[in-house]
């Protein structure tokens, strides 16, 4: 293993467990900087999709065993969507708890309505210094289930059987893991969880993708195919990741959002990436 693809996992694990360091107990990044780097980050995923991965994907094979290697893409959009029943999408960057949603609406209201909701909320949620659901915290074991499992296999393709990094890939992954890492946080800190282990919940998080990329290159077949193919389900997940980034919630200031999106698919289009292509 040469020492690229080392740098490359310690840079994907600090990206994910900095933030534990530097924003513990409650501290917030402000919200209109994390909705930029989620934008951002969707978009340049989005635009390295098309520019970089799809054409690595479809240069070393058309089928395998008789099977359209596109269709791994849609193989991977259907695994994304089952993984989201168990993460609430919050590879999205944004805590889609429902429950959580209605309280942080409440908390926007003021007067009757204000006091009428949160009555109303009370009748179905406990309601206990901003946390919720009937054991007074949020379900965190199945969420890191899912996560980990959207980690682990976006981390497969990340580097080719030749040693080669896809860097494309690599940096949407570490612009997508800041604002993951940050709802992961919050999430910590709304259950009372020790700094300790928050850290550690989120090193687990952390090596996934480290450990997807070593088992694709130690125990899976080198044959271009079939990493093709697997390539392939990462496209599909990660265009489902984007795509909900950027149109599932309407942005306050619509034309920052814009130029961040033009802005993320130049550097999409910049970064190296399938040589066999571009050359």
């Amino acid at each position: 293993m040469n020492s690229a693809i080392i740098y490359s996992y310690i840079l994907i694990f600090g990206a994910i467990v900095i933030w534990g360091l530097l924003l513990p107990k409650g501290k917030k990044m402000p919200q209109t900087l994390l909705d930029s780097i989620t934008a951002f980050g969707g978009a340049f995923l989005l635009g390295s999709c098309f520019i970089n991965l799809v054409p690595h994907m479809y240069a070393h094979g058309f089928a395998i065993d008789g099977i359209k290697i596109g269709v791994a893409v849609l193989i991977g959009f259907l695994i994304q969507l089952l993984l989201e029943s168990l993460t609430n999408g919050v590879e999205h960057g944004h805590n889609h708890c429902h429950c959580c949603e209605e309280e942080h609406d409440g908390h926007r209201e003021t007067g009757e309505e204000r006091h009428a909701s949160d009555e109303g909320h009370h009748e179905h949620y406990h309601h206990h210094d901003g946390l919720c659901h009937e054991n007074h915290s949020h379900p965190v074991t199945g969420l890191m289930i899912g996560l980990s499992i959207h980690a682990f296999l976006e981390g497969m393709p990340l580097t080719d059987t030749d040693g080669t990094i896809h860097q494309s890939l690599l940096y949407g992954i570490v612009l997508h893991n800041i604002p993951l890492a940050l709802v992961l946080l919050s999430l910590f800190v709304n259950n009372r969880f020790s700094l300790v282990k928050s850290l550690l919940l989120l090193s687990v998080f952390a090596v996934m993708t480290p450990l997807g990329s070593l088992c694709n290159l130690y125990f899976v077949s080198s044959d271009d195919t079939i990493q093709a193919f697997i390539m392939g389900i990462v496209v599909g997940i990660l265009l489902h990741v984007s795509v909900s980034i950027l149109f599932d919630h309407e942005s306050k200031h619509k034309w920052l959002k814009l130029i961040l999106i033009i802005l993320a698919f130049i550097a999409a289009y910049i970064t190296p990436g399938c040589p066999e292509i571009y050359g």
